[in-house]
């Protein structure tokens, strides 16, 4: 009941007389009745401390008649009725509708029950403000009412939906934004300083009943690729416990191409552990692009998780299955990687390398090996001396004529496409050696170089990203003339001016650093690789070399039998590729000593190390995928140089994207202005799955430089699963840096009573009289009986 205020009425600051006419009567009967009742008790006979509190308690209700007859009122603010907004934002993600512990309906059936049409939670609240009902999930829609939202949401993007509802509704009165949610953001690790600012207050509400969860998920997966020959791919899998689950746990790493198992492993949970990681190592059937699926399950529910058609709705011992498994990408990218090789003379390195990287497919090594050095001669333009090499003398004329001359060195080449390769001998301009990925230097001296070649070298290390590798021989880091040369400011040590006479019998161990290489590692073990270490020959011809230069890591050492050492492979980044240098130079010594029936170990180590060279090597053109979160899209980047490595310029791109239903969609392309070469497109679907994405990249001239392909995964529920359970941090957080609180579930009926008028923007003022109320005539009535019952137990009349 509110009462409009009359002239009549007597402001007292926040409280009203609403009958000051009535003041002088009451002070006068009170006054009265307070006398004779104190002039009654002067005149008993019986004085006590119950008679005193008999009369405070008649005088007290004398006192509270006499206010009541100047009917004592209170002035308030109150919001005006349906002019302040209330909007009910709902949670549509599919975690609202899981059942927790024993619960018998989900957060999203209670919110559906509560805000029905005729639900008086709903009613109270339109009486008070304008509710407006709204769903987000990846986007924020409104409705008419809670049950006309979705509840399938593969995603709760709360924070970005709160913006965009904060934009919507800028310049409007807002009471407050009445969320109800449980608050498992993609981004929910936020500092409260790194909220957005709000302009309204969020009151979140929690549930009632949130506990009881019990869940097994997987928290992550990384998929990392190494030139470990036995097992090049290892998938990493965290997972976590929320709750009490205890028992054995199953991780499958399933191919999905063929449905195949590629390895199971059963661990045991612990009671004080949460977090769990297990690793897979293995080696795919074939490189290219290729997607597995993880799953983990108890064993009692493995029955349950295999034969499940939805793991959503399937009942298990955890709150959902749903997380228990992803798929992953791997993408072992293809080949041919082309290796050259150039030796100062023949050896035994190049036969031994050769035979070892023929087993790797995705190799191709050219060799130019020198027969014999140049040999300058003056003939004074004799014609009768030959100017043709002595090496090819006597072959006949035709021979003679397409032969080094004596100024020439002679060159062999092994292993080209066609005649006209490398048919100058080494690569002269940047289109022939940058065709390369790798090239391998071994026991040649710089002068064998021109200027021009040796700058060439430095550029195809630190502009092509290309591979190089330094290896040992008595030309190789040979005094002041490497060291003052392009391929002494290449070498990742320091060369010492001494020649190559150290002693003998020195055997191989792995630094700290070579350990956690591992195409330097040829067992899965340490304590295996050390025993092969053990077990390696000893080697007698090792280049000494200075310190390492800063940057550089030294990978292996050779230790002598007078226990001196020195470094017997090193490594270091050089721009955009990198540099190795391995100083033994009688490498071959070790598949001379392998035995029949020995595993290849030399063969392995060669193939290993130019998988090391070529491994992350740029080719012209690149395909990336990066996902973009706050678009909830991924962006398809595609990267394209010449031959030359310089940006491609007005090329053509034509990307397209093959779907988990095996659709194929052509995207638009867009080149990047500030950044030549590379050309955009963003895609968008978030169906569960596989996705595929290829271009093909040509020149202005129409002809076809590369076909890339990359691929990337959708989960079943996207991350909506990631986390369950209700996130009460966030919501605290939430609540707080706007002005708002937490408003439990059971104090949704009253909440419009509650709600701080100070914070509503529209307010009004209303009086309310404190005298009409059933308190104050029962505290009246209270105080009499009191001292009634007081005076009888007294024994008075």
């Amino acid at each position: 009941m509110s009462w409009m205020v009359s002239p009549k009425m007597i402001l007292l600051g926040e409280f009203v007389i609403g009958s000051p006419d009535w003041t002088m009567p009451a002070i006068v009967g009170g006054t009265v009745l307070t006398f004779l009742v104190l002039l009654n008790y002067s005149r008993s006979q019986r004085r006590d401390r119950l008679g005193g509190v008999s009369i405070l308690l008649k005088l007290a209700a004398i006192a509270l008649l006499a206010v009541c007859l100047v009917e004592p009122m209170r002035r308030d603010q109150r919001p005006r009725p349906r002019a302040n907004m209330l909007p009910v934002l709902v949670d549509t993600s599919q975690s609202m509708g899981l059942t927790i512990g024993r619960e018998d309906m989900s957060w999203r059936d209670r919110i559906d029950r509560e805000f029905a049409g005729d639900a008086t939670t709903l009613a109270r609240l339109s009486q008070t403000f304008d509710t407006r009902i709204y769903g987000f999930d990846k986007r924020l829609s409104s409705a008419g009412e809670v049950a006309d939202l979705r509840r399938d949401g593969k995603a709760t993007l709360l924070l970005r939906n709160l913006e965009e509802l904060n934009a919507r509704l800028r310049g409007r009165p807002v009471a407050g934004v009445l969320l109800l949610s449980d608050g498992n953001d993609v981004v929910s690790d936020l500092d409260a300083d790194e909220l957005p600012k709000f302009d309204f207050p969020i009151y979140p509400v929690v549930p009632e009943k949130a506990s009881g969860l019990n869940d097994l998920r997987i928290t992550g997966t990384v998929v990392r690729q190494t030139n470990f020959e036995v097992s090049p791919v290892t998938v990493s899998v965290q997972f976590a416990i929320d709750g009490s689950l205890t028992g054995d746990v199953i991780v499958r790493l399933t191919d999905t191409q063929d449905n195949n198992v590629v390895e199971e492993q059963t661990m045991a949970l612990k009671a004080n552990e949460a977090n769990y990681q297990v690793s897979f190592q293995f080696r795919p059937d074939d490189v290219g692009l290729r997607f597995y699926k993880v799953d983990v399950f108890r064993v009692t529910d493995q029955s349950a998780f295999d034969s499940a058609e939805s793991l959503i709705e399937t009942p298990s011992s955890e709150t959902t299955l749903v997380n228990n498994t992803r798929l992953v990408a791997v993408d072992r990218k293809t080949g041919p990687y082309r290796v050259l090789y150039l030796a100062g003379r023949p050896n035994w390195e190049f036969k031994f390398l050769r035979r070892a990287v023929d087993e790797d497919a995705e190799v191709e090594l050219t060799g130019l090996l020198r027969m014999a050095n140049k040999e300058p001669k003056f003939s004074f333009r004799d014609q009768a001396v030959s100017g043709t090499n002595p090496l090819f003398q006597g072959l006949g004329d035709d021979a003679e004529e397409t032969a080094e001359q004596y100024d020439e060195p002679v060159l062999v080449s092994i292993g080209v496409k066609n005649a006209d390769e490398l048919a100058g001998g080494f690569p002269k301009t940047e289109d022939q050696l940058f065709y390369f990925d790798a090239l391998i230097l071994d026991d040649i001296e710089p002068s064998f170089f021109s200027q021009d070649q040796l700058k060439l070298i430095r550029r195809f290390v630190s502009l092509r990203g290309g591979g190089l590798m330094l290896l040992g021989g008595q030309e190789m880091w040979a005094g002041r003339e490497f060291d003052d040369s392009v391929l002494g400011d290449l070498s990742p040590v320091y060369v010492t001016r001494r020649q190559m006479d150290g002693p003998s019998n020195q055997s191989i161990q792995l630094s700290r650093e070579g350990m956690l290489e591992p195409w330097m590692r040829l067992r899965s073990t340490v304590n295996e690789e050390s025993k092969r270490l053990r077990e390696m020959p000893q080697f007698s011809s090792i280049n000494e070399v200075g310190s390492l230069k800063p940057g550089a890591f030294a990978l292996a050492t050779a230790t002598g039998a007078d226990g001196t050492q020195r470094t017997a492979v090193a490594t270091q980044r050089f721009g955009r590729g990198k540099v190795g240098a391995l100083m033994v130079a009688d490498y071959w010594r070790w598949a001379t000593n392998s035995q029949p029936g020995q595993s290849d170990d030399a063969y392995q180590s060669w193939r290993q190390m130019v998988r090391w060279l070529v491994g992350d090597v740029p080719r012209r053109t690149e395909l990336i995928v990066r996902e973009d979160r706050e678009n909830d899209s991924v962006v398809l980047e595609v990267s394209a140089v010449d031959d030359r490595f310089d940006p491609l310029e007005n090329g053509d791109v034509q990307l397209t994207v093959r779907q988990p239903n095996d659709a194929v969609i052509p995207l638009s392309v867009h080149p990047v202005a500030e950044r030549p070469g590379v050309f955009t497109a963003s895609f968008f679907d978030d169906s569960a799955g596989a996705y595929i994405a290829n271009a093909e990249v040509r020149s202005a001239d129409g002809k076809v430089i590369g076909t890339p392909t990359a691929g990337w995964t959708q989960q079943i529920a996207g991350r909506e699963f990631d986390h369950i359970g209700f996130n009460r941090a966030l919501m605290e957080t939430l609540a707080k840096s706007s002005g708002g609180k937490l408003i439990d579930e059971s104090e949704l009926p009253q909440f419009a009573d509650k709600l701080d008028s100070e914070k509503v923007p529209v307010t009004e003022t209303w009086v309310y009289p404190i005298w009409h109320r059933g308190w104050v005539m029962a505290l009246a009535l209270g105080f009499l009986c009191a001292e009634w019952g007081l005076r009888r137990y007294r024994g008075l009349a």
